[in-house]
């Protein structure tokens, strides 16, 4: 008997989206724990080791998982009057797609958002390091830092109590981006350390920390997505 069923993109895969990209940029904070990654501290100097190249795929589809939680909010998420959220999720676009296109570089930096390693690879001049690296890990930075700092004053004029965790977590995310940029353009003015890999320090992973709360905070929050419809995303007949 012929039926017809419609497949529809859908809120909560936004959320879904959100939650895994948050996974995806804890990743580098947490490779202690993981399989091989303790082993292997300096993996962003070695593009062989295999958890080296297992961050910079993980990065990737994170940055791709950034850009499709954006989008559905953009597309289903809540209709608002105040323009903090459509700021937000505009920002949210940004740093994934800048994320994206910093992974696309060769070079010893896997990690999409470590300025301070582009800087230092471009300082001592590692095959693969340019210039526009190191531009575009800054600009996902700042994306990430607008993203969480409106989405905290959008919670806030709706009269969410959720916007204190959202303002804490941009004020975090503020204080380890700048602290970041800082140690970036010393790294770069002073050359380098000497060493050939790069600066690999806790101040990148409590950076991609406070950007993995503020993706899990996106996904979680109802606010974001309340008031929402679903829309067709293929059609499939029988």
């Amino acid at each position: 008997m012929p039926h017809s069923a419609q497949l529809h993109w859908d809120y909560r895969d936004g959320k879904v989206a959100a939650v895994a990209a948050a996974i995806v940029y804890s990743l580098w904070a947490v490779d202690v724990i993981l399989p091989g990654g303790a082993a292997v501290q300096g993996a962003l100097a070695d593009q062989d080791a295999g958890f080296s190249r297992f961050l910079e795929s993980a990065h990737r589809i994170g940055a791709v998982l950034v850009i499709l939680a954006a989008g559905l909010g953009l597309s289903l998420g809540a209709k608002e009057t105040s323009a903090w959220l459509s700021v937000s999720w505009w920002s949210m676009v940004v740093f994934g797609a800048a994320s994206l296109v910093a992974t696309l570089f060769p070079g010893p930096c896997v990690v999409s958002t470590d300025v301070v390693c582009t800087a230092e690879s471009l300082a001592e001049g590692i095959p693969g390091a340019t210039a526009a690296q190191s531009l575009v890990a800054a600009v996902a930075v700042l994306a990430a830092l607008v993203a969480v700092s409106t989405l905290a004053v959008n919670r806030y004029r709706r009269h969410d109590r959720l916007w204190v965790l959202l303002a804490v977590l941009a004020v975090l995310q503020l204080a380890s981006a700048v602290a970041m940029l800082v140690m970036a353009v010393r790294t770069y003015a002073t050359g380098g350390d000497g060493e050939p890999g790069v600066v690999f320090g806790a101040l990148q992973r409590a950076h991609l920390v406070t950007v993995a709360l503020w993706l899990l905070a996106a996904g979680l929050l109802p606010g974001p997505w309340k008031g929402t419809r679903a829309a067709p995303r293929t059609g499939v007949s029988h």
